[in-house]
């Protein structure tokens, strides 16, 4: 069967694309190799712009907030500090909750096949074979949102640099708080996610990918997090670069397929979501002008709008681990620059910004 657009995986980033591309009039077959409610292992935090760019596509999201924070607690080694704010610094999500509301808002309103994994792509001309488990199909566009092990990147060679993490799911209660601990870490930092009647607690790294899980066990000696694990696990975090390589002829890369993750926080949700409204974009009009080179324009948007930002973050996490010492004395020391460390963890302040901001601070720090 030929489609216009096949859409892989419908996590944030497919079910963004095809909150869209609704009412467009094109045939749309959505794919997912799960069933839905799906359980998934993720931090599952929305920062306050991924929460708004989230409520301003799906109505309803409050119903599946499990906890919002408005302090951070984060560790260096013997050090310690806390961060405050009035405002929600981050909204907690359980993945398979929030995914489920996502999907119950485009599912009745395209073909959807779930259980149903890509196995293999072929580019034939004007038109993108699909191989599933299940059967083939073709289209003319294909919108890879199959998640950070992408079969169709792999497919298609798409070049992403990856990070690691490893966390799990902990029944036991914790306060409304988000622990983040840079201890021993050159690039990456240990959380704790509450989130009502359990946690989530994991550990990315960026540099050392080795003994991950006992890494993790320690960590969680550490700050006491116990209880019966419901379910854990490692994957790879794909994180983004200032040129992104998310256009293969007819084929679209959204959210982590596309490597589209902060580089340094390793939040993916918000990149995800706007790739999704991006994508959509674009593909509509090409599909308006018959001129498919135009999704090159894809690409163009993600650099533009997200290349500059992953390119900071890299800039601020140079700054931040070469000298976590002396960070955290700052943080102490400056109300103002704890405001900004707020700012920078809740998603508020873009690191270009808060780079500037910084070096105006600290003078003033030192000299107190």
């Amino acid at each position: 069967m030929i489609y216009d657009i096949i859409v892989s995986g419908v996590g944030p980033a497919g079910a963004s694309f095809l909150k869209q591309i609704k009412n467009s009039g094109l045939k749309v077959l959505a794919l997912d190799k799960e069933e839905f409610p799906r359980r998934k292992l993720c931090a599952g935090g929305l920062t306050p712009k991924a929460y708004k760019l989230v409520s301003a596509l799906f109505d309803g999201l409050t119903s599946v907030i499990r906890c919002k924070v408005f302090s951070f607690r984060l560790f260096n080694d013997s050090e310690e500090v806390t961060v405050n704010s009035s405002l929600p610094l981050t909204y907690l999500t359980d993945r398979k909750e929030f995914d489920s509301f996502l999907f119950e808002r485009v599912s009745d309103s395209f073909d959807v096949h779930t259980g149903e994994a890509v196995v293999d792509v072929e580019l034939e001309g004007d038109f993108v074979k699909v191989v599933t488990n299940k059967g083939s199909y073709r289209c003319r566009c294909l919108v890879a949102a199959d998640g950070a092990n992408s079969r169709i990147a792999r497919k298609l060679g798409v070049k992403r640099s990856f990070g690691y993490t490893y966390e799990g799911d902990f029944g036991t209660y914790w306060r409304s708080e988000i622990v983040i601990d840079f201890s021993g870490f050159d690039w990456g930092y240990y959380w704790i996610f509450p989130k009502g009647d359990f946690v989530t607690a994991g550990l990315g790294d960026f540099r050392r990918y080795k003994d991950l899980k006992r890494r993790f066990e320690l960590f969680n000696e550490k700050h006491g997090v116990m209880g019966k694990v419901f379910h854990e696990g490692g994957f790879p975090i794909p994180v983004g670069k200032r040129k992104n390589d998310v256009v293969r002829d007819r084929v679209i890369f959204l959210g982590d397929a596309g490597g589209l993750v902060d580089p340094l926080t390793g939040e993916g949700i918000y990149y995800a979501v706007k790739s999704g409204i991006y994508g959509a974009e674009v593909v509509k009009k090409v599909f308006e002008s018959g001129k498919f080179d135009g999704l090159k324009v894809y690409k163009f948007l993600v650099d533009k709008d997200m290349g500059g930002e992953f390119w900071w973050a890299k800039v601020v996490g140079g700054i931040f681990f070469r000298a976590k010492g002396l960070n955290f004395y700052l943080v102490k020391k400056s109300r103002e620059i704890g405001d900004l460390t707020a700012g920078l963890l809740s998603g508020e302040v873009s690191y270009k910004d808060a780079v500037k901001t910084f070096f105006k601070l600290v003078p003033k720090a030192l000299l107190r």
